[in-house]
């Protein structure tokens, strides 16, 4: 006896329920984007790709902060700011264009986390969508210091990598200061990558007290909203 064949029913009701729910959308896209991250690591074709696979969750966060009361048109100019000035220093190598962009991407991240909490907390009950609202906005904000790095990276290039032996400078990846504002903003301190320079070591400290207030403000009240509906 011939079994059916499961068809693309399932996927086609997983996509569908990804567009009921924005949030895990978002949520399902960055994941999709730690694991890719990796795979485009070291090399120029590699930063190239790290850079789509950016604004593709960019886009998406973008997209996000339309479902939010905040301006959808404010989050789209930071983030077209963004990816225009950062694709411009990839091509032209001008360390004052990677600033400059990185700061936008950073802006661009920081106003659709920003959305995303406004959404959570307009209401005084829990959603099951706002509760993949804040594991998105948790990695929003990662990406967000993850870019703000980058910059700092540039601005001073001892920032994150003492100079080597042979007087040459490493530069850190995406992957690694991604890796660092991961570890950074859930205060668990388990990376190998340290702020070096005063600057850098205050936006650390910036990033820990930030990630410790999401925890304790936001993620503690969704909680307890939750906890009071169930009630």
């Amino acid at each position: 006896m011939k079994l059916p064949s499961p068809g693309l029913s399932p996927f086609v009701h997983f996509l569908a329920s990804l567009r009921r729910s924005p949030s895990r959308a978002l949520l399902a896209v960055q994941f999709l984007a730690l694991l890719l991250y990796p795979m485009a690591h070291d090399s120029p074709a590699g930063q190239i790709a790290t850079s789509v696979i950016s604004v593709g969750v960019l886009g998406v966060a973008v997209w996000m902060v339309h479902k939010s009361p905040q301006a959808g048109w404010f989050a789209a100019l930071l983030a077209v700011l963004g990816v225009g000035l950062w694709s411009a220093y990839n091509a032209d190598d001008g360390a004052w264009l990677g600033v400059v962009g990185s700061t936008f991407y950073a802006a661009a991240y920081f106003y659709a986390a920003y959305s995303l909490i406004s959404y959570m907390m307009e209401d005084e009950h829990t959603s099951t969508d706002e509760l993949w609202a804040a594991a998105a906005t948790f990695m929003l904000l990662v990406e967000a210091y993850a870019w703000l790095f980058m910059g700092t990276q540039l601005l001073q290039p001892g920032a994150f990598t003492a100079i080597a032996a042979d007087g040459s400078q490493p530069v850190r990846s995406w992957v690694e200061l991604l890796f660092l504002s991961g570890t950074n903003f859930s205060a668990t301190g388990l990376s190998d990558i340290v702020p070096l320079t005063p600057f850098s070591r205050m936006l650390c400290i910036i990033e820990q007290w930030n990630g410790v207030m999401y925890l304790a403000i936001v993620v503690a009240r969704l909680a307890g909203m939750l906890k009071s509906k169930s009630a």
